[in-house]
C-alpha cells in the first residue's frame, strides 16, 4: 500500500489537476492506492473569507460568487483535456454544496458569529469537492476509485478546529471495515471525527497530518507528499528572488531543516 497526499498547489487548475490523476492512476497499477487531496488553489482561504465577511458585514455573496467560478473554471478545463467526463454531475456536486454552504452563512448571518463547528464544515468544503473531481476524473479515465470518509473512520479528539487523531482508534476503524483492494481510495484531508460523530478539522495544513495518519492506519510501505515546486531551495523563492534551488542535501540537513521549522 502506498499513500500519496497532494496539496492545493498540485490541484490549483485543470492541468496540475490531471496530472496529479495520471500520478495516481499510474501507481494504482503497481500496487494499491490511496490518496489525501487538498481543497484547490487558494480555496480554503477563500472559504475563510465567506465567513470573515458574513460575521463582519453580513455579506459574502461577493467571495461566494468567486468560488463558484474557480470551480467552475476548473471543471470545464477538466472538461477540455477529458471530453468524457460528466461535467454535469461536478456541477450538481457543487450545487449541493453551495446549498449547505448558504445555509450556515444564513445562520451566521442570525448569530453575528461563526460557532466552531460551523468553521470546520464550512473551511473543510474544498477538499470534499476535490475528492469527488478527482473520483470522477479517475473512473472516466477508466481508473475505479471509492471515497474514505474521515469522519467514519478517523477518530479525533473533540476540538473542531485543532484536533488530533486517535492513531490506535483510527485503525482499529479500519481493520474494522476494511478497504477494497483494486481501487483507487481518495481521502479529504484535514478532518477527521470526534467522538459524537461530528467533523473536526486538523489545524490549517493539516492534510499533510492526514497523510501521515492514513499510512500509519493502513500499515502502508510509504506516504509521499507530492508538491509542484522543483526542489528544496536555500530560502523562500517567493519572498528572496535569487534563492538557490540545492542539487543535493543530506538526511541529516533535512532532518535540521524540519527540525527548525
Amino acid at each position: 500500500m502506498r499513500v500519496l497526499k497532494f496539496g492545493g498547489s498540485s490541484l490549483a487548475d485543470a492541468e496540475r489537476f490531471l496530472r496529479a490523476a495520471d500520478i495516481i492512476a499510474s501507481n494504482a497499477q503497481q500496487e494499491d492506492v490511496a490518496v489525501v487531496l487538498s481543497a484547490p488553489g487558494k480555496v480554503t482561504n477563500k472559504l475563510v473569507e465567506i465567513i470573515d465577511n458574513t460575521v463582519e458585514s453580513g455579506d459574502a455573496s461577493e467571495q461566494i460568487e468567486q468560488l463558484i467560478a474557480t470551480f467552475e473554471q476548473l471543471f470545464i478545463g477538466l472538461k477540455e483535456w477529458v471530453p468524457e467526463l460528466d461535467i454535469a454531475l461536478l456541477r450538481a456536486k457543487l450545487a449541493s454544496s453551495l446549498t449547505q454552504l448558504k445555509q450556515y452563512v444564513h445562520g451566521m448571518q442570525l448569530l453575528g458569529l461563526c460557532p466552531d463547528n460551523v468553521y470546520a464544515k464550512v473551511i473543510s468544503k474544498g477538499e470534499r469537492l476535490s475528492i469527488v473531481t478527482m473520483q470522477a476524473v479517475l473512473e472516466t479515465k477508466g481508473q475505479p476509485a471509492a471515497l474514505i470518509d474521515p469522519v467514519e473512520y478517523l477518530k479525533a479528539s473533540d476540538d473542531y478546529l485543532e484536533a488530533s487523531v486517535d492513531i490506535e482508534a483510527s485503525t482499529q476503524s479500519f481493520v474494522k471495515q476494511p478497504l477494497a483492494a483494486g481501487v483507487v481510495h481518495i481521502m479529504p484531508g484535514f478532518t477527521a471525527g470526534n467522538s459524537k460523530g461530528e467533523l473536526v478539522t486538523l489545524g490549517r495544513n493539516g492534510s499533510d497530518y492526514s497523510a501521515a495518519v492514513l499510512a500509519a492506519c493502513l500499515r502502508a510501505d510509504c506516504c509521499e507528499i507530492w508538491t509542484d515546486v522543483d526542489g528544496v531551495y536555500s530560502c523562500d523563492p517567493r519572498l528572496v528572488p535569487d534563492a538557490r534551488l540545492l542539487n543535493s542535501l543530506s538526511y541529516q540537513e533535512a532532518m535540521e531543516l524540519s527540525y527548525f521549522g
